[in-house]
């Protein structure tokens, strides 16, 4: 007859409860399951969409504010410079008034400095959208980058004052250029015109006309001297072997004498001199292209 502690181990009541699910626990369980997975794509979603709509200011290239002036700089200023011509040319038509013509310039630069930014804008927005996709995110990329023009506006004055630096500066040197220039053609013209006037009958070499200078026909600005064998420029690289009948006032004499020709034959136009070799023999030469002249001096 078995015990009492082997009684209470083999009664029902000590049996431990191994009763099924029922559907009530197996839905609990279900629901416990799909709220983990909602919860974990609700996260993935939000990392996602904060990833997107990171600004573009803040992405590669934008927050590099001195690259991003420094390049419309650099553009603003190319600008100037390759539609001087064009400005110039507006400025200087009949009906353009002074104030008209500082008002036109003052918003041709406007409009280059805007149009300058523009292409900026849209090339680094069309860089940055090469990495995203679909119609939000573009939207999401442009309305940060609207502000652009508005924080730039003090560098744009900035830009635009440089500008106006730039085109004045460059307007003055040309003319002083073109007056420097005016002057050496009006000294070459008076130098031709007085080589011109000593043609050959005119022309008394006395001991005291010998010693005048005689100045380069090439350069026109250095003096020509001689020594035992050369005949040369003190300027410029004109050299002519003197040989045994060519002499400083030989040269002299033929200079008018060349001058007069060229006159004589109607032409008015300002002959050039150039040193030649030709067959083994260098001459100096006066050539024009007006009158197709090419002849030997010396």
């Amino acid at each position: 007859m078995p015990d009492e502690n082997t009684a209470k181990i083999l009664s029902p009541k000590s049996k431990p409860n191994l009763r099924e699910p029922g559907t009530e626990d197996r839905r609990a369980m279900q629901d416990t399951a799909e709220e983990h997975l909602d919860r974990a794509a609700a996260a993935a979603a939000e990392t996602a969409i904060a990833r997107r709509r990171t600004p573009l200011k803040s992405r590669s290239g934008f927050n590099d504010r001195s690259g991003w002036k420094h390049k419309l700089r650099e553009n603003c200023y190319r600008r100037v410079r390759e539609d001087r011509g064009r400005l110039l040319w507006k400025m200087r038509l009949p009906d353009s008034e002074p104030c008209t013509s500082q008002e036109y310039i003052k918003s041709a630069f406007r409009d280059i400095v805007s149009d300058e930014l523009k292409k900026i804008k849209s090339t680094s927005v069309a860089d940055s959208l090469k990495t995203v996709h679909g119609t939000h995110e573009q939207a999401d990329m442009l309305w940060e980058y609207d502000g652009l023009h508005n924080a730039y506006q003090g560098d744009c004055e900035e830009i635009l004052l440089e500008m106006q630096r730039i085109f004045y500066e460059d307007l003055d040197s040309e003319q002083n250029r073109k007056e420097s220039e005016s002057c050496v053609d009006n000294w070459e013209d008076e130098e031709d015109e007085l080589l011109a006037c000593a043609v050959f009958e005119h022309m008394q070499l006395t001991e005291d006309e010998v010693s005048k200078r005689v100045w380069c026909p090439i350069c026109k600005q250095g003096e020509l001297q001689e020594n035992h064998s050369l005949i040369y420029c003190t300027l410029c690289n004109l050299k002519l072997n003197k040989g045994t009948e060519i002499n400083l006032d030989l040269l002299r004499f033929r200079l008018a004498e060349a001058h007069s020709e060229h006159l004589d034959r109607g032409c008015r136009l300002k002959p050039n001199f150039s040193v030649e070799t030709i067959i083994d023999l260098t001459a100096l030469y006066l050539v024009c292209s007006g009158c197709q002249t090419f002849e030997v001096v010396v």
